[in-house]
């Protein structure tokens, strides 16, 4: 570990408080700035692979962020449109998503959870702030092209892009019926995928059927599953929270929503069937060569994701 680690990690923190707190698009791009090179910093090993993965998402983000200048300084008539856009190619969500599967296939499994959460919440305040009509294309347009990609998708971090992807357009969703509803919902999500890190952060498991080699096999199953919305647990709620609040939309509009939704539960049914497959040696491998710590660990993430929904319920 680097002597700068501590100090990348306070300016990665800094970055989020500087964009909340700025009264201005100079305080915004520069706390956007700063919290790409703090992250470059932090995902970097000096591993030739790292120096391509580093400086590709270094490219991209630069490339938004010039964009985002020029739209600034040139104030068009499709300001909110194009920052929309902006904000979208530079989380990676739909339609410029072409970048962001390879870019966490090529990084480690805390880089490739932090990618997938924190480093899209500066996108997504900047585009709650130009909510339009626009953002509906967005917003299907991750749904269903974050489906689409899952399909015969066997490399599990490329699997979790495409489902970001498709996560990014509920956000957008949210932000159409309550302007803060999205950070409940990012909040679930990070907790969900928090389980996964745990359950596959210290392993070297890159495809699918690689899930046994992990120390974590059980929650690993069951994180699956709540990413894919199985209820009772916390990702079912927290896309019945957001049904509930755009019960108002058109009927045709609320199906296709429903649809991309259930096939994206579809692919992770379809994941979680290929570890059943082997399901006798999966449960004796959790019952009988887990140890207590790692029990412990497991249940009590189990525990969190059935009792945070009645908690968001009470705060909602």
């Amino acid at each position: 570990m680097s002597i700068f680690f501590p100090l990348f990690v306070f300016m990665y923190t800094s970055s989020f408080l500087l964009v909340m707190g700025g009264d201005s698009w100079f305080l915004f791009w520069l706390g956007l700035e700063i919290n790409m090179l703090s992250f470059i910093m932090l995902i970097y090993k000096k591993g030739i692979m790292d120096i391509e993965v580093s400086l590709k998402y270094f490219f991209i983000q630069g490339v938004g962020s010039a964009l985002l200048l020029g739209l600034v300084i040139l104030n068009t008539s499709f300001l909110k449109e194009m920052m929309i856009l902006v904000m979208s190619y530079k989380m990676g969500a739909g339609p410029f998503f072409f970048w962001f599967p390879s870019f966490c296939e090529g990084i480690s499994w805390l880089s490739c959870i932090l990618v997938m959460s924190l480093q899209k919440i500066i996108p997504l305040v900047a585009a709650s702030m130009f909510l339009c009509s626009f953002m509906w294309v967005v917003l299907l347009l991750s749904m269903g092209l974050g489906v689409a990609g899952c399909f015969s998708e066997v490399k599990l971090k490329k699997f979790l892009a495409y489902s970001s992807v498709h996560y990014v357009g509920w956000m957008f969703l949210c932000m159409t019926s309550y302007s803060y509803l999205w950070l409940l919902y990012m909040l679930g999500y990070i907790f969900i995928l928090g389980g996964v890190l745990i359950s596959l952060g210290s392993d070297d498991i890159l495809i699918i059927k690689d899930f046994l080699k992990s120390e974590n096999p059980f929650l690993f199953f069951f994180s699956m599953l709540n990413l894919g919305g199985m209820p009772p647990l916390l990702g079912f709620f927290l896309k019945w929270w957001v049904f509930l609040s755009v019960l108002n939309l058109k009927v045709w509009l609320i199906s296709l929503i429903l649809i991309f939704a259930v096939s994206m539960f579809y692919m992770y049914i379809r994941l979680v069937y290929s570890i059943l497959v082997d399901c006798k040696s999966f449960f004796l491998f959790v019952w009988e060569d887990k140890n207590l710590f790692n029990f412990k660990k497991e249940m009590s993430y189990l525990s969190g994701m059935l009792v945070s929904p009645f908690v968001g319920w009470v705060v909602l």
